[in-house]
């Protein structure tokens, strides 16, 4: 999908994008609480984050109140919704914004922590690898990437369903299911998990034993160079007190 056809899609989105999303994407508000859950710092930690593909600002403002000494910074393709994030967290100097295509464009280094929540799917497949190097070579040694991303199941028969589901979901919210998911098949790249897991591995990321699946499309990385790609899949209810 090109750059401009995504500004476009988000542009429309901006003046009721939070509500919106609680429209389409079941457990929207709870995902950014599983994903601060997987943070694995101490709240006085003096963190780097990059929050990438940041929408609104909403994971961003709950990480600077949750972790007092951290800095974010806000990447996002358009100007309209980083003029959002800047009205969400006026006042704060722990806060810096970014306008760009994180599939093209350099987001910056020197990060504890990337986090990308429900914007990776913008992704074609054949981009992947070479994104996760540069993410890779993002982060500090022993950094982390937690990603909120949209998975589909390789089986077609449980792919099917999953989808019905969905377009019952969104209908039952009052939205038009149908004429979502053809725009989710036109212009989103949803992927399976072994194929992301193996970009992943090629890229030389060290896959945490924590991948939890508490919701499916949710995920969690650890940079570590030169360690082959390991994994163990938990289904762990997850207690956001257990790392504070």
């Amino acid at each position: 999908m090109k750059t401009q056809d995504v500004q476009e899609h988000f542009r429309v989105q901006v003046p009721d994008y939070p509500g919106l999303m609680r429209r389409l994407i079941p457990f929207y508000d709870q995902q950014r609480v599983l994903m601060r859950a997987l943070i694995p710092f101490d709240r006085t930690t003096p963190l780097m984050v990059l929050d990438l593909g940041c929408g609104p600002g909403l994971m961003a403002a709950e990480i600077l109140s949750e972790f007092p000494f951290s800095r974010v910074t806000l990447f996002d393709l358009t100007a309209e919704m980083i003029h959002v994030c800047k009205a969400r967290l006026a006042g704060s100097d722990r806060a810096t914004y970014r306008i760009g295509d994180f599939r093209t464009d350099d987001f910056g280094g020197g990060y504890d922590l990337i986090i990308a929540s429900l914007s990776l799917h913008h992704l074609e497949r054949a981009e992947r690898p070479a994104f996760f190097r540069r993410v890779h070579e993002s982060l500090l040694p022993s950094g982390h990437l937690i990603a909120a991303e949209v998975i589909v199941d390789e089986s077609p028969e449980v792919r099917e369903r999953q989808y019905e589901l969905w377009q019952r979901f969104m209908i039952e919210q009052g939205e038009d299911g149908a004429a979502w998911y053809q725009k989710h098949l036109a212009k989103d790249h949803p992927i399976d998990i072994s194929i992301d897991l193996g970009h992943v591995a090629f890229t030389g990321w060290l896959h945490s034993p924590r991948l939890f699946l508490a919701l499916p499309q949710l995920r969690y990385h650890q940079r570590a160079p030169g360690r082959r790609l390991t994994g163990e899949w938990s289904r762990r209810r997850l207690n956001p007190e257990r790392r504070r």
